[in-house]
């Protein structure tokens, strides 16, 4: 559990023929915290995709940060890709590509 998140995002997974399965997917990221050897860590949760809170290391905050977004990017890109439809809270589409959009290292 991340308590005080410095960004969350929800977004709904819908598939199956007639989007017969619904998961509602709660992502958040922890601050991150400088540790003893110097790393720096983020903690992610991605409920219910993940069981368990993940502990992503970056070598200083902006790339642990990074890391934790880019993981949940790639979890919600994952789901898209075997088929899932991706939706905001109202019903809209989730606009993955927008999130990913200069990552390939175009501009």
């Amino acid at each position: 559990m991340v308590t005080d998140p410095i960004a969350s995002i929800e977004v709904t997974a819908l598939s199956g023929e007639g989007a017969q399965l619904q998961l509602d997917i709660r992502a958040s990221i922890a601050a991150p915290q400088r540790q003893s050897d110097g790393s720096w860590l983020c903690r992610v949760v991605v409920a219910p995709l993940q069981e368990q809170a993940l502990d992503v290391r970056g070598v200083d905050s902006f790339h642990a940060l990074w890391l934790a977004c880019s993981l949940i990017l790639k979890l919600l890109t994952q789901l898209k890709d075997g088929g899932a439809r991706l939706e905001n809270a109202d019903g809209s589409e989730f606009p993955l590509d927008a999130y990913l959009a200069g990552l390939d290292g175009k501009r």
